[in-house]
């Protein structure tokens, strides 16, 4: 993620800038928090908490020790896998980077749908391959083989259709250019009010 020719870590840090630039939330959720990437980004000064969910518990640790000094009791990390029996803490602003690959449109719509009341605002972003494969082509990519066995492309225009159908609205969508031909596609949604 982090080859110069692939670029994604670098892109995905700044996305993660605007998603939180976008959304100055007191409380903010990121699923798939990983080792925090992006994190260094939320001011500590204008947020209450920032829940990091991630089904890895050595990624939660690499997070723990990165930024536990500069967020404090803030930083609150769950370790749990991301379906529709999943339950989150009430956020403002919901990140969910590079996920929904691994979840699954279909699972993920239902984990958006069962928590809709403790989402303000769900920005996700996923990655467009056009023809390239899943993992980009590096000195490391044999490393990530397996990832593709349990991951699959997410198709823009049906996310916006699950989401629409578990009860959230489209707020926009943006593009993000990859050196190595690939894209960042990040969607936002906010849960439509309920009669």
């Amino acid at each position: 993620m982090g080859d110069p020719g692939v670029g994604q870590l670098q892109r995905l840090r700044e996305i993660t800038g605007e998603q939180l630039a976008a959304y100055p939330f007191r409380a903010i959720g990121v699923l798939g928090v990983a080792g925090g990437n992006g994190l260094d980004l939320i001011d500590p000064e204008t947020t209450d908490a920032v829940y990091g969910y991630d089904i890895n518990p050595d990624y939660l640790d690499a997070c723990e020790t990165r930024y536990r000094d500069a967020l404090g009791d803030r930083l609150r990390l769950i370790e749990t896998s991301i379906d529709r029996s999943v339950r989150i803490e009430r956020v403002d602003l919901l990140i969910a980077n590079l996920v929904i690959e691994y979840v699954g449109t279909e699972e993920f719509a239902a984990f958006a749908a069962a928590n809709a009341r403790s989402i303000g605002v769900l920005s996700c972003v996923v990655q467009r391959n056009d023809a390239a494969g899943f993992v980009s082509s590096t000195e490391y990519s044999s490393s990530f083989d397996a990832l593709a066995s349990v991951s699959s492309d997410v198709d823009p225009e049906t996310l916006t259709s699950a989401m629409s159908d578990a009860g959230f609205t489209a707020l926009g969508r943006c593009e993000y250019p990859l050196p190595n031909g690939k894209a960042l596609v990040r969607q936002d949604f906010r849960a439509t009010p309920r009669p």
